[in-house]
Parts: structure tokens; C-alpha cells; sequence
């Protein structure tokens, strides 16, 4: 019960900040930027919008092409359908409360693919950390090539934000004093339980440790990791091409290049990671790049925001639904 009402409060939080981004971009509006934006998303050409959604799907199964490629060396081999399932349904997931998706998509093959747990939760942890890595990567190698363009909004966006907030957790005694608890706490709690070492408490999460520990090592052991390092290349090249050819809806985003798309992505996935499905802070970021950076109207960067966001919304929205019906359609013979 107690699980559940964190839970809600968690989904709630999130939900209201994404709420809050949204109002904070709108409140402002005048009625004539208002009728602007309604005809904006009129005159947008929806092939090119059909078109990014298509690219997107291809990134989501090349997504789950290479996360099979990691559960191999664990010694099972799952589906591809339910791999490709177990990712949308993540996906889906990720929209109600941050993390979930990882959770449930290792579920989903635990269940019908009998894999442990832990060891599919530590191949996932591993594909992030890569993701990761990629992200901060394409981030500084974009900096370095639009130096001039981005680095005023990565500074007032990011760096000076992150900068005064550690200056003022520093100098908050209740934080540093709860963090030295916390760390206290830690180190006082290995102790007992290395203590306990024949316990029952101490061998599940030394069961656990291990499963995900072997999942995390599932990188090191693939057999082919020219075709790991291929899928993962050709994501970041689907993720930057989405963005590229939704440009072409509207006449005055058509000029924009691919570098262009690419810092697009790179700041909209800021607000992936920090609010669920993006909601509200996908939308402020990739306005805030178009308009600061790009010299994009607000009304067509505006615009345009929104409709990259709902595209890839409604497409997580069916491609999530469609696999929670077929799953157990496609897995009758499973015993549950």
C-alpha cells in the first residue's frame, strides 16, 4: 500500500511539473500568437511528420535488435517480437513514473522469456550507462562545431542552473548533515551485514549483486561487437534523422541542416531524462534552441515542438498498446 501511494505521488510530482513547463510556455501568449500557432500546425505538411515517425519506429526495433545482442552472452536468446515488445511497453511505461519502463521491459522477458531479473536489469543499466557516454560525447563534439550558436544557451541553460544549486546544497548544513548520515548509514549497514554473511538476508542480495553484476558483464562477453557498436551508431543517426525530416513540415524550419537537428536532439533529450515522456520540458527546450539559436519564430518553433512531441507520443501510445495485446497472444505456449 505504502509502495502504491509513493507511487502515485511520484506520477503526480512529474505529471505537475510537465503541467507546470507547459503553462509557463503558454500563459504569456497573446491572442494573435495564439491564432499564429493554430495556423502553423494547419499549414504543416503531415507527410514529414509521418515520415519522422516512421524513422522513430526503426530506431525503437534497432533499440531492441541491440539490447538482444547484449542478452546473449548470458546464454538465452530471446525473440526478437519479444524484445521489440518488452521496449515499447518500457517505453510506455517511462510516460507514468521515470525508470518504470526499465523495470517493466525486464519483467516482460522474465516472464515470457524466463530470463532472471537481474541479470536483464543489468544488461539495461548497461545499455544506459552506453547511451550515456554517446550522449555526453555527441554533446561536447556539437559544442565544439557550434561553438557560437550554443554554448550562451548551454550556459544559462544548464551549466549556471547546475552550478547554483550545488553552490547551494554546500551550503545547506540539513543536506550536508543528511548526507553524511546517509554515507554513515551505508558503510555501519556492510558491516553488519558482512557479519551475517550465512544469513538468509545476505545471500538474496548477494544473489541479486551477482545476477545484475552478470548482466553488467554481458557488454564485455559479446561475440559480435562490430554489430553492438553499429546498432548503436545507427540509433543516434534515427534519433538525429527524425528531427531532420520533420524540418520539412513547415517552410521556414526547411532550411535547417542536420547539426542543427542534432542540437535539437541533444537538448530535447535534456528533458527526456529529467521529466517522464518529456512532457512540457521537451517542448520549452527544443522552442528555447530553435528561437535562441536558430533565430526560428516562436510561433513555428513553437509549433513545431509540439508536433515532434505528439508524433512520438502517439506512436509510443499505439506501438505500447498493440504489444501488451500481443504478447500473450504471441506466447500462448508459455506457461505463467
Amino acid at each position: 500500500m505504502k509502495k502504491k501511494i509513493i507511487s502515485i505521488i511520484k506520477f503526480l510530482f512529474f505529471l505537475g511539473l510537465g503541467i507546470l513547463l507547459i503553462w509557463l510556455a503558454v500563459h504569456n501568449l497573446t491572442e494573435k500568437d495564439k491564432s499564429s500557432i493554430v495556423e502553423a500546425f494547419t499549414q504543416a505538411n503531415y507527410f514529414w511528420i509521418l515520415l519522422s515517425m516512421l524513422l522513430s519506429f526503426l530506431s525503437h526495433l534497432v533499440r531492441a535488435l541491440r539490447w538482444r545482442i547484449l542478452i546473449q552472452p548470458l546464454g538465452f536468446n530471446p525473440k526478437i517480437l519479444n524484445t521489440f515488445f518488452a521496449v515499447m511497453v518500457g517505453y510506455l511505461a517511462n510516460f507514468a513514473l521515470p525508470r518504470l519502463g526499465e523495470v517493466s521491459r525486464c519483467g516482460i522477458l522474465t516472464k515470457y522469456e524466463k530470463i532472471p531479473f537481474t541479470e536483464a536489469f543489468g544488461t539495461v543499466i548497461a545499455e544506459r550507462a552506453i547511451d550515456l557516454l554517446c550522449l555526453i560525447l555527441l554533446f561536447c563534439a556539437t559544442l565544439i562545431f557550434q561553438f557560437e550558436q550554443l554554448w550562451g544557451l548551454t550556459n544559462d541553460k544548464i551549466l549556471t542552473p547546475l552550478s547554483s544549486k550545488m553552490s547551494a546544497l554546500m551550503q545547506n548544513n540539513l543536506f550536508l548533515l543528511v548526507f553524511a548520515v546517509i554515507i554513515t548509514g551505508i558503510i555501519i549497514l556492510f558491516f553488519i551485514l558482512r557479519k551475517k554473511a550465512k544469513g538468509k538476508f545476505y545471500k538474496k542480495i548477494k544473489e541479486v549483486v551477482l545476477g545484475f553484476w552478470e548482466g553488467l558483464k554481458s557488454v564485455k562477453n559479446i561475440k559480435r561487437p562490430y554489430l553492438f557498436v553499429f546498432h548503436t551508431a545507427l540509433i543516434w543517426i534515427l534519433y538525429t534523422a527524425v528531427l531532420y525530416v520533420g524540418f520539412f513540415c513547415f517552410k521556414e524550419t526547411s532550411q535547417l541542416g542536420i547539426g542543427a537537428a542534432l542540437a535539437i536532439m541533444l537538448f530535447g533529450s535534456l528533458g527526456i531524462i529529467f521529466v517522464p515522456g518529456g512532457t512540457g520540458a521537451y517542448q520549452a527546450l527544443v522552442t528555447e534552441t530553435l528561437t535562441t539559436v536558430f533565430k526560428i519564430s516562436f510561433t513555428f518553433a513553437f509549433a513545431f515542438s509540439w508536433l515532434i512531441w505528439t508524433s512520438q507520443f502517439i506512436l509510443i501510445l499505439l506501438l505500447g498498446a498493440i504489444s501488451l495485446i500481443l504478447l500473450p497472444m504471441m506466447n500462448k505456449e508459455i506457461k505463467i
